[in-house]
């Protein structure tokens, strides 16, 4: 898709959405941005960064985004360059709401009188905190399913169960990756002192990174309930297999007698008593058999009392 570009008296956005290599290279004829970032732009990065230079600052954020098909949690990538009069936004998946952000303020003077009416820091701001609240209802979709995994452990913990559990695991492990680059890079952005980046816009990115603390304060408590319900799982899986061991070794006790008689008499030992008579060692083999099924029986009575 070609760059399009917003503008004021002070400042210009250009965003491109489904970036082509043509994009990239009319990119760096209009802009003269170190090789490297747009090196890392067409490796599709998947670390979140900030580089600083004299005169713009490169960003690399990534948007928890949750798949709806797979329900997968994986980070759609924005890059940025921030200098005094430009700002650039470059994505290789459709944004949906970042190109509606900019769509609103196609149509909006007003709004974008707002959004530009500080600068590029600022409007950098604005873009990235409406991205980032929007990616909050992931926060909210991960702590439904952990819910619903935590009232299914109490009905059943087959092997379905336990996938579930470590998709969830890898879904919450997976947002916490994706975060914590991003918080550090907000709060190297604190000390990182250029002329286009007011004093009185840095507050502004305190609360950008209070948002992604959010998120990772509530990833955190999401693993430790997941930590948890694995372990309970684990636990309620050793249960069942202790009860399936416990009857397996019941009914080999039941007819350790049986076995024993059936043993002696399939020897064709003239010497045993009632060898001519099998009914009598039928009987005997029915006796023993029905014993230890008694014994057995009156022991996991017991047990149960």
């Amino acid at each position: 898709m070609a760059v399009r570009v917003l503008e004021s008296k002070s400042m210009k956005w250009h965003h491109v959405s489904g970036v082509s290599e043509q994009d990239l290279k009319t990119l760096q004829e209009q802009f003269k941005f170190h090789h490297l970032d747009y090196d890392d732009i067409r490796i599709k990065s998947p670390i979140s960064k900030m580089d600083a230079y004299k005169h713009y600052i490169f960003f690399l954020f990534h948007l928890p985004v949750m798949n709806a098909a797979s329900g997968r949690i994986h980070g759609d990538a924005v890059y940025v360059f921030l200098s005094k009069d430009d700002l650039v936004t470059v994505t290789y998946n459709t944004i949906t709401e970042l190109d509606s952000y900019f769509d609103q303020m196609s149509t909006n003077m007003k709004f974008r009188s707002v959004v530009f009416g500080k600068g590029t820091s600022f409007a950098m701001y604005r873009i990235i905190s409406h991205l980032f609240h929007n990616a909050m209802h992931v926060i909210g979709r991960l702590t439904q399913e952990v819910h619903r995994l935590e009232d299914a452990i109490e009905r059943s913990h087959d092997k379905r169960l336990t996938v579930d559990l470590g998709h969830a695991r890898r879904n919450v492990l997976f947002l916490r990756h994706l975060v914590d680059p991003q918080r550090n890079m907000l709060a190297s952005l604190r000390h990182t002192q250029r002329s286009f980046i007011p004093e009185d816009v840095l507050v502004y990115f305190d609360d950008l990174h209070d948002i992604l603390d959010t998120i990772w304060l509530s990833s955190d408590n999401l693993k430790l309930l997941l930590d948890g319900l694995f372990d309970v799982n684990e636990a309620l899986i050793s249960h069942k297999t202790n009860q399936i061991i416990t009857l397996l070794t019941l009914l080999s006790a039941s007819l350790m007698v049986p076995t024993l008689i059936a043993g002696f008499y399939g020897m064709n030992a003239s010497w045993l008593p009632f060898v001519e008579n099998p009914k009598m060692v039928g009987l005997f083999y029915a006796i023993g058999l029905l014993g230890m099924l008694l014994v057995v029986a009156g022991i996991v009575y017991r047990k149960k009392i």
